[in-house]
């Protein structure tokens, strides 16, 4: 275990994520895990990394971190503006770092979340089987002012690697997602199904349990509310304002709110991505 960053500013949000945690959903807890599961995993392979090594995820940028040891790590995810004592480094490929220098995220650039991974993943503690951190059950501790990050061990050295520039994904604020269709499309009213599928929507405001939009409203035939049933990642509730919810990573594992569809789980990065404004059109499948 090797002391790597001292949180010198903690930004608007950052936590600890790895793979997530599993068999717990029938006790009330999410599965979490990163929000962008795509460049979380791709970091670990571009690092060398066990798949279910934790990163660091970071929101929007203002984050700003003493390094203190030397060690090699990659940022992947977002554009936030990252800069090494000043100077911008690359994303999408490995970079060292020395003791004394500050790694800062200034501004989001392109999307709105992004991945620090040093070689060998971050140390941390296990709770039911994951380190992701999820603050509402008391399992983990998001990014503090002052805070102590430990790589799992030194750094190795070697060459640096990097992801082909055809392989890196590009985060638009004006994306198309496919849905399967929701077993609940009887308590709306036809004409708010096709509306649905026929009208862009914008991300009004969201975090890592759920993303609000703004758009047409959706009528239902009497109400919203049902007989609580389970709900994961990527499903759409649409509660009586008749504005939709996508519930993300750290969603509550049950609810008693219609449902109009679940995103694929190929397309849910590119949700996360999202920033505020962002629209969003959404396919049948």
């Amino acid at each position: 275990m090797v002391p790597l960053f001292k949180v010198k500013k903690a930004g608007t949000y950052g936590s600890v994520q790895d793979k997530g945690r599993f068999g717990y959903q029938r006790f009330g807890v999410p599965v979490s895990g990163p929000m962008d599961f795509k460049a979380h995993q791709l970091g670990q392979y571009i690092m060398g990394n066990d798949e279910n090594s934790p990163s660091l995820e970071i929101f929007l940028g203002g984050q700003e971190f003493e390094v203190l040891s030397d060690h090699r790590i990659v940022i992947t995810g977002a554009d936030l503006g990252a800069m090494l004592d000043g100077q911008p480094v690359p994303t999408w490929k490995t970079f060292d770092i020395f003791k004394g220098q500050v790694l800062s995220f200034t501004r989001p650039i392109e999307g709105s979340i992004a991945y620090v991974i040093p070689e060998g993943g971050f140390e941390a503690e296990l709770l039911l089987g994951s380190a992701s951190v999820y603050p509402k059950g008391l399992l983990g501790t998001p990014l503090r002012k002052d805070r102590i990050l430990y790589a799992k061990r030194e750094s190795g050295g070697g060459f640096q690697t990097g992801l082909c520039r055809s392989e890196i994904p590009t985060y638009s604020q004006q994306i198309w997602v496919k849905v399967w269709r929701s077993p609940h499309l009887d308590l709306f009213k036809e004409e708010a199904v096709e509306e649905f599928f026929q009208s862009s929507y914008t991300l009004k405001m969201g975090d890592r349990m759920g993303y609000l939009l703004d758009g047409p409203k959706l009528d239902f035939v009497h109400s919203s509310d049902i007989l609580s049933e389970a709900t994961q990642f990527g499903t759409i509730q649409v509660p009586n304002s008749g504005q939709p919810i996508i519930l993300m990573a750290d969603a509550q594992t049950i609810g008693g709110y219609a449902t109009i569809g679940k995103i694929a789980q190929a397309d849910l990065w590119k949700v996360a991505q999202l920033k505020r404004g962002g629209e969003i059109r959404f396919k049948r499948r």
